[in-house]
């Protein structure tokens, strides 16, 4: 997908959290600029603020210092053209799979005919039909993440965080998600232009991302932003391919 202009930008953030033990720093004067139409990775060791960035992109957190610039004005609350999909699901296993997706679509004022309408077209999407009134339960892990997937493109997000969302999952199942990850995004009738993903696997985050950034050591600095220069669908075996992964090795090392 080709690149746009500026969707969102860090200035210069540093984010602290309070603890019973004192104030930790978690990230440290860190900026970058995001253009519409990118697919960005976030890849760094534990602890160095990779679901931090996500949480203050989506307006969940304020930044100790600097700002969050989300289309040309500082994000001083909840950003309603983000979505976020979990490491964990995140699912209600009280509600069924229609009723998951649909969660976020009535606070955004849509009347009941257009949010059946709608879950019905992202639970499609997912490749979950016939599914519909299922519960969390009854559903594998796979099957699951596409449910969290359905929930947050049902909201039509200009930008989809994702916290780590293959982790969890069978090696052939993780496969499959990421080709379809990449599809929708690939997707110009689909609202989603950009992704920024978190993820703790330098392989994935090359085959997925046209742009990696690295992050260091707590607190997490920007270490490394690369560009990944590759025609898809990538192949692992490629020496190219394995040159970024010792280039961003070398860089979290």
């Amino acid at each position: 997908m080709a690149r746009g202009p500026e969707l969102f930008k860090l200035e210069h953030v540093t984010q602290r959290f309070r603890l019973p033990q004192g104030d930790v720093t978690v990230l440290n004067d860190v900026s970058f600029t995001a253009s519409e139409g990118e697919f960005i990775a976030i890849v760094g060791p534990s602890g160095a603020g990779k679901s931090t960035i996500l949480r203050l992109i989506s307006g969940l957190l304020k930044p100790s210092q600097g700002q969050v610039i989300y289309k040309g004005r500082p994000l001083t609350q909840t950003n309603l053209e983000a979505a976020m999909v979990f490491q964990n699901f995140g699912l209600l296993p009280w509600l069924t799979v229609a009723q998951n997706v649909e969660l976020g679509l009535e606070p955004r004022g849509l009347d009941r005919a257009a949010r059946r309408k709608r879950v019905a077209t992202y639970i499609a999407k997912v490749g979950l039909e016939g599914y519909e009134e299922a519960y969390p339960r009854e559903l594998s892990g796979g099957m699951k993440q596409r449910v969290g997937l359905a929930r947050a493109l049902a909201v039509e997000p200009e930008i989809l965080l994702m916290d780590e969302p293959f982790s969890s999952l069978d090696a052939l199942t993780s496969i499959n998600l990421r080709d379809e990850l990449i599809d929708i995004w690939s997707d110009r009738d689909f609202p989603v232009n950009t992704v920024v993903m978190v993820t703790h696997m330098i392989e994935e985050a090359i085959e997925l991302a046209d742009r990696v950034l690295v992050l260091s050591s707590r607190p997490g600095q920007i270490a490394g932003d690369l560009q990944i220069d590759l025609p898809r669908p990538r192949d692992k075996r490629d020496k190219a391919f394995s040159e970024y992964v010792d280039k961003i090795f070398s860089l979290i090392a």
